[in-house]
């Protein structure tokens, strides 16, 4: 039987699928309710649904394929699907900026007077309740790229859709400009947390070495084990979110050779049961 995969791809799993279901229902009712009472503010809502409804079924789909084992394709398995999907979220985080931006600019050049329907408002704020569930619940969601991204996309929502709110009783106050101020600020910060998160997940993409604070810590873990004279040369990348690990061990020279090959594998053993290394090598010298 196949493993349970570990709590951070399931939380990625189920989180990502609610959001591409909720995401789709707010994508019609939104849509409805602005061909309805002719509002651009549920418009804009309603595209960013659609994009939500999109990122959430491709990131869920990409997550599933990160949890497959190793194949004659792709011996080292899956792993960096969840990044390269976590990159679809940052490149729509970059769309969303700019679609709230431009309705920003063109509701500062425009003359609008408009009184929304107050079943506008349930709408907004049953999103922005929606969204805030998500962000705190992947807030708690573990290490997974997949989580990461979905707490960068509900935190963009959730400022979207509390300008929404604003939006909505200024117009019916007779400031119908008060939102757009607002937009444009939000706008800049959604940009610059799609970069964020698209150059941290480039990196996951490109191999890139774990912080040196966590290669100092699995190079004194591996020099602890009993036998081992000295542990050096660990080099080490990540695979997705999961780290691979080679390291260097000097075991005393009267050992036999079975005796070191033993204390190397008791030193992959411990680096394996770390909760983010997904593979080690070692090699085994003579001190």
């Amino acid at each position: 039987m196949a493993p349970a995969p570990p709590p951070a791809v399931s939380a990625a799993t189920r989180l990502t699928r609610v959001t591409a279901i909720f995401s789709a229902l707010f994508s019609i009712g939104l849509g409805s309710a602005a061909w309805l009472h002719h509002s651009t503010l549920a418009w804009a809502q309603a595209a960013d649904s659609v994009m939500d409804t999109a990122g959430a079924i491709t990131l869920a789909w990409l997550v599933r394929v990160a949890q497959k084992p190793g194949d004659d394709d792709h011996p080292f398995g899956h792993a960096r699907a969840e990044p390269l999907g976590a990159l679809g979220i940052a490149l729509l985080a970059g769309m969303l900026a700019v679609q709230v931006g431009s309705a920003a600019i063109d509701s500062l050049t425009e003359d609008v007077h408009v009184s929304p329907h107050v079943i506008l408002l349930g709408l907004f704020v049953a999103k922005v309740l929606f969204k805030g569930t998500i962000w705190r619940l992947a807030l708690g969601g573990g290490r997974s790229p997949a989580v990461a991204a979905l707490v960068v996309d509900a935190r963009n929502d959730v400022l979207v859709g509390v300008i929404a709110i604003v939006g909505f009783f200024g117009m019916r106050a007779g400031y119908p400009r008060i939102d757009a101020w607002l937009s444009l600020p939000i706008a800049v910060y959604i940009g610059w947390s799609g970069i964020l998160l698209a150059k941290e997940n480039i990196d996951l993409l490109m191999d890139v070495a774990p912080p040196e604070e966590r290669q100092r810590a699995l190079l004194h873990l591996a020099g602890q084990v009993a036998g081992i004279v000295a542990a050096y040369d660990l080099r080490a990348h990540h695979v997705g979110a999961d780290i691979s690990v080679h390291v260097c061990v000097s075991v005393p020279a009267h050992l036999t050779v079975a005796q070191g090959h033993d204390r190397g594998e008791d030193v992959k053993e411990l680096l394996l049961a770390e909760e983010d290394v997904c593979r080690c090598t070692v090699h085994v010298d003579s001190a």
